[in-house]
């Protein structure tokens, strides 16, 4: 049932344009990467599309259309809380737009499916009540806040993460990167499949999808990454700090 309510919202979102439409547009839908998206959309390559729309919102202020693109691809890739962010942030810069009820909407299916995907699924979507989960929701978007701006802080004051180094003939050795108490980092290869995200990774190697686990993903593959919402390409081997 909440597939089905998300392909037929998202009928309605990707209909063809008419000039009814025009004034709620902003310039975002110009940009070329907008554009580049909507070709990988089309061309079945979500994650690309994603890509292309999170590079718009990085670049440009104001990118409603792109926040409401991204939200889809991620609601289509089955990660409903970057998905409910977005489409927040196309509702807080057009309240009052065609748009803002289907995408309300959509911010209702997005709920249902992170209800569902709870480790055991300890009750169904419609057991919380609506102000629970609105509360409960907007806990986890102050969480994502804070995380970005953790991570904003951490890139301004490191340059990379410090791996176990290789050694060769007598050179010594750089000091390796270490863990809390003082023992070396390790780490495991896993290599990017079709359909993963940051948070589906962590979830399936780990058990759980919690922020501290996807940041220590990501500071392990920054060279690869160019934030949490991007995996690299399809077939690519990231580390996995264990």
């Amino acid at each position: 049932m909440v597939r089905a309510v998300f392909v037929f919202m998202v009928l309605l979102l990707a209909g063809c344009d008419d000039g009814s439409r025009a004034d709620s547009r902003t310039l975002d839908v110009e940009d070329e990467d907008f554009r580049q998206g909507q070709n990988f959309y089309k061309s079945g390559e979500v994650r690309k599309a994603l890509e292309c729309y999170l590079k718009v919102i990085d670049k440009r202020k104001g990118a409603a259309e792109s926040n409401l693109e991204a939200g889809r691809m991620y609601l289509e890739l089955q990660d409903p809380l970057p998905a409910i962010y977005h489409f927040n942030q196309y509702i807080r810069m057009k309240p009052t737009s065609e748009q803002s009820n289907l995408v309300r909407q959509l911010i209702k299916t997005a709920e249902k499916q992170f209800m569902q995907q709870l480790p055991g699924r300890p009750m169904e979507p419609d057991a919380l009540g609506g102000s629970d989960l609105n509360a409960k929701l907007r806990n986890l978007q102050l969480e994502n806040e804070k995380l970005k701006r953790e991570l904003a802080d951490y890139n301004r004051t490191q340059k990379g993460l410090i791996l176990p180094p290789k050694t060769t003939g007598d050179k010594p050795a750089d000091k390796p990167a270490t863990t809390e108490d003082g023992k070396p980092q390790r780490f495991r290869q896993y290599t990017v499949a079709k359909g993963d995200t940051l948070s589906g990774i962590a979830r399936k190697i780990y058990g759980d999808a919690s922020p501290t686990r996807i940041s220590a993903i990501y500071n392990a593959n920054r060279d690869k990454m160019t934030s949490v919402n991007s995996l690299p390409k399809i077939g690519t081997v990231i580390l996995l700090p264990e």
